[in-house]
């Protein structure tokens, strides 16, 4: 047996086929959501043409959520489209609201039709519902966008600029937080039995703004912790707005429904 440290120096034999990388540990491509792209690069399930679109778009939700390194890395890397990001959030914001406002709808309409035995009024309950929805997702698309833009800005001010492309995709990978913390993103582990799994998505309606926010400014801007109350500060006047909008835009829904 030789010395180990000369074992050491002996030249790797083999590289990773997924990053090139001599000395990578291997890549777990299922849990994690990422896929090889050319040139040692990686892209999130949703961008690689090889998932199909349903169980791409359900484990990038779940990979950005949970693992804001890669949702840094994906938003950020050369030559991104802003495209396939839009059409990510669109399609999640979809689901996303879906799986509230439809059981919504149904709950609602059934417990009209119990208390009037109006099916006029069981079907003004799914209208309601219906456009609350349809407001709903854009303006939720909006709001991590809108965000985004800001936490960007602020950072700009105080480090590194970045471009706009990467800030919206940013944004815009950031709509299926919205998948993974509500009600089917907590509930999928719990039907495996990951109770921890599930409690941690849950918490993370309250917490992905403020760690994301803060990976952003680090590794993005390379600002510290120093900056992140007055970036933040900045994203309340927009952020309020938006409420004041989602406020309106339910009691337009009210109106014209029951008018």
């Amino acid at each position: 047996m030789g010395d180990p440290a000369e074992l050491r120096d002996v030249p790797a034999i083999a590289l990773c086929a997924t990053c090139g990388d001599a000395s990578c540990p291997g890549h777990d491509l299922e849990a994690s959501g990422e896929r090889p792209i050319a040139k040692g690069r990686r892209a999130l399930a949703w961008e690689d043409s090889e998932t199909t679109p349903l169980r791409a778009l359900w484990r990038t939700s779940m990979t950005t959520t949970a693992d804001l390194d890669l949702w840094v890395r994906a938003s950020t890397t050369p030559g991104g489209a802003v495209g396939p990001a839009f059409t990510f959030a669109l399609a999640v914001e979809l689901l996303a609201v879906a799986a509230i406002c439809v059981p919504l709808a149904l709950a609602l309409a059934f417990a009209a039709y119990r208390l009037t035995t109006s099916w006029a009024l069981a079907g003004s309950m799914i209208e309601l519902c219906a456009r609350i929805g349809a407001a709903l997702v854009p303006l939720m698309i909006a709001i991590h966008v809108a965000w985004q833009w800001t936490i960007s800005r602020g950072g700009a001010r105080r480090g590194r600029a970045v471009g706009r492309a990467a800030t919206l995709r940013a944004g815009l990978y950031a709509c299926g937080w919205d998948l993974a913390t509500g009600p089917l993103g907590v509930l999928a582990p719990l039907l495996r039995g990951r109770w921890a799994e599930s409690r941690a998505r849950w918490r993370g309606n309250s917490l992905l703004f403020r760690d994301a926010t803060r990976k952003w400014l680090d590794q993005v801007h390379g600002v510290g912790e120093e900056a992140v109350r007055p970036v933040t500060r900045g994203a309340f006047a927009p952020m309020a707005a938006l409420v004041l909008l989602a406020l309106a835009l339910v009691g337009w829904a009210f109106v014209s429904t029951f008018r």
